[in-house]
């Protein structure tokens, strides 16, 4: 005997068929939409997400209100429409206040105004942050030359010195001053689609899977004018970047050594990662991943946590904040165990995304020293 659906049955399913479908349709367009936000070429300006409550006597301390980074230890830029201090130790907190010292305040500091809290102290170039001598030069690339500066040292081993996506030399300052006190020359470099480099053919992110190649011809760079090795400096995905280069025949022989700060070392972990903390499913992380890869024709595999860790032959030093709200903060600590021979981990807590500098910057500074005192 046949069993015939009631129709209340046959409504149920109608019914559930066509929220499946709305809900697949919605997951498909959010995951497109932050596909496209994800690759296209977007360089990261000053965000302002707190509120100055008050400023202390003599421009000495300053009342913010809670949110990002507000209330992160350490030593930081506070940075305003038209002005810039420097924020230090957290002196009060309240359930919708932080109190820190302030100090260096350039411009009009008021109540009311907003502001961010920032990792980098640094604006401007290395003679306008920090008063050190440099050259502005062009590395020589597929796409064209690409803008960098470079910073003379006493030493033969340069560092090449690689922002985050979306980042800018200025971010490479606080490595630029701690490098050169250690007299190694300093190469900070900009790659495809960077303000005043040339553009991709696509004039889309790769999210680092092609930009890397720019690291490779700053190798080059180094090698033709002078240098008798490099050392490898990321932060974030410049970081991932630095371990690809680092891995390639063409380059490996002179990568001496890496240095990864708060480093992006698996891309579907970092989308699931974020996904999670705005309470999205895992399924959504993926989704996204593949239509980035569809949009821009990049391998994501290669920079996954295997693939970078396969085939390490040279000393890594490995900054990452125990508080990084930008990538995983237990894929640091995983990478350091897959090898612990070559891998010196120093785990900074309280830190966020690269932010250790300005968390602990004494301890900062040694372990650099010490990682750096092999390739003198």
């Amino acid at each position: 005997m046949r069993l015939v659906p009631s129709r209340a049955l046959r409504r149920g399913l109608v019914t559930a068929i066509v929220a499946i479908a709305v809900l697949a349709t919605a997951a498909t367009s959010l995951a497109w939409y932050s596909a496209v936000r994800l690759t296209d070429v977007v360089h990261v300006g000053p965000s302002y997400p707190l509120r100055v409550l008050s400023v202390g006597p003599a421009q000495r301390s300053v009342v913010l209100s809670r949110g990002p980074d507000a209330s992160e230890p350490g030593t930081f830029a506070l940075a305003w429409k038209g002005g810039r201090a420097v924020v230090g130790a957290v002196t009060a907190t309240t359930a919708s206040s932080v109190t820190r010292e302030l100090s260096a305040v350039v411009g009009r500091l008021s109540p009311g105004q907003a502001a961010g809290v920032q990792a980098d102290r640094y604006t401007g170039d290395p003679w306008q942050a920090l008063r050190i001598h440099f050259r502005s030069v062009a590395v020589p690339t597929a796409l064209g030359p690409m803008p960098a500066w470079y910073v003379p040292g006493a030493l033969h081993t340069w560092v090449i010195v690689v922002h985050g996506l979306g980042g800018s030399r200025t971010d490479d300052l606080s490595a630029i001053s701690l490098l050169h006190q250690l007299g190694f020359p300093a190469l900070a470099i900009t790659y495809r689609n960077d303000i005043g480099a040339p553009p991709s053919p696509d004039h889309l992110s790769h999210l680092g899977t092609t930009e890397w190649r720019d690291v490779g011809s700053a190798v080059d760079y180094a090698m033709s004018h002078g240098a008798r090795g490099v050392v490898l400096y990321g932060y974030s995905l410049g970081g991932a970047m630095c371990l690809v280069t680092a891995h390639d025949p063409a380059y490996s022989r002179h990568v001496k050594g890496i240095v990864l700060d708060s480093p992006l070392l698996d891309w579907q972990a970092t989308l699931t990662f974020q996904a999670a903390r705005v309470h999205l499913p895992a399924f959504m992380a993926a989704l996204v991943a593949r239509m980035a890869s569809w949009r821009t024709g990049a391998d994501l595999s290669m920079l996954s946590e295997p693939a970078l860790e396969r085939d390490l032959s040279v000393p890594a030093l490995l900054f990452q904040g125990s508080a990084d709200t930008v990538v995983p903060p237990y894929l640091a600590a995983r990478f350091a165990r897959a090898d612990r021979r070559l891998v010196t981990y120093v785990a900074v807590r309280g830190a966020d995304h690269v932010g250790a500098v300005g968390t602990d910057p004494s301890l900062y500074r040694a372990e650099l020293a010490r990682f750096m005192a092999r390739f003198r």
